[in-house]
């Protein structure tokens, strides 16, 4: 039997799902989310979602992403490897990657990144590791991926003085706030990039998502002033992902984050949420020891390769 890797198209969704799902078993997953990105590609960024088919069937995926915006080299990113049982044992992941270096190098590509995890977080990831090691990658950055079955949440804690919480539902026709907050404790993470969406950019990438569950989202205020927000994502099932969680640095220290990140858990359980994760860089000692007060545990870590084409 011939394996093809062609480029996906929307009609191969409702297949690759299931797909996707086996293989990233901790990622909030759904169908429109899946149709969403092929459509809408970061800001600055051309993307192919590549598909390995076999008798008409997906048993593949890679997500192939060139940045040509902002400043420094075009970098290309291969990422969210998926493949089916049946062909883990193959070197069908070594050809997806091959396939997409092909593109970025051909549209001008001048590094390469892509990811690979632990079995926990990515079924058959060690098997892409070699790949990606055989290819001539080399580790850039980790990061942890934790994971709470929401039914052992603590109880919520106290909230701290003068703060109150506001979901992201209230800000619907402006979000601003929200998004200075995101900019801001984005830019101050470990490891984080020197740059961040524009406002306009951010509202479509982001706040647009279809994945985005602004119910569960909150923002902090602490005496009436925004202070620092935590923002999920989730399947509408029952999987739910941490994508950010920030204190502006005069409000840190006053545990802000904990007790918002608390209560957000708490919302997502009474709507019928089970499982709730997050990922980590290793460096955020203290965001890690939040996680871990809330009951999180480790499930495992996630790095960041790269192969640089020219000096």
């Amino acid at each position: 039997m011939t394996t093809q890797i062609r480029p996906m198209e929307q009609a191969d969704v409702p297949e690759v799902l299931p797909l996707l799902r086996a293989a990233h078993p901790c990622r909030a997953l759904t169908g429109d989310a899946v149709r969403w990105r092929t459509e809408n590609p970061p800001p600055g960024s051309r993307e192919t979602a590549l598909l390995a088919v076999e008798d008409g069937v997906p048993v593949g995926f890679l997500r192939s992403v060139l940045r040509y915006g902002g400043e420094g080299p075009r970098s290309g990113r291969s990422l969210f490897a998926a493949v089916a049982a049946s062909h883990r044992d193959t070197d069908l992941g070594a050809r997806l990657l091959e396939a997409s270096e092909r593109r970025l190098v051909a549209e001008g590509a001048e590094v390469l990144r892509t990811e690979a995890a632990e079995e926990g977080v990515q079924v058959g990831g060690e098997a892409f590791r070699q790949a990606v090691l055989e290819r001539g990658y080399t580790p850039e950055e980790t990061h942890r991926v934790l994971g709470l079955d929401l039914s052992a949440l603590p109880g919520l804690p106290d909230a701290p003085e003068g703060v109150e919480l506001r979901p992201f539902d209230d800000y619907d026709d402006d979000p601003r706030e929200i998004y200075e907050i995101d900019r801001l404790t984005s830019l101050d993470e470990p490891g984080a990039k020197s740059w961040f969406p524009s406002y306009e950019e951010w509202r479509r990438d982001v706040w647009e998502h279809p994945l985005l569950a602004p119910d569960l989202s909150l923002l902090a205020l602490a005496g009436g002033v925004p202070a620092a927000i935590t923002c999920y994502v989730c399947d509408g099932e029952s999987r739910m992902e941490s994508s950010m969680t920030g204190t502006l640095r005069e409000f840190r220290g006053r545990g802000l984050a904990g007790y918002a990140k608390a209560a957000a858990l708490h919302r997502a359980r009474g709507r019928g949420m089970r499982h709730a994760y997050t990922g980590n860089h290793e460096d955020n000692a203290p965001m890690l020891a939040a996680n871990r007060r809330l009951g999180y545990v480790p499930v495992g870590s996630e790095t960041v390769y790269v192969r640089r084409l020219r000096a």
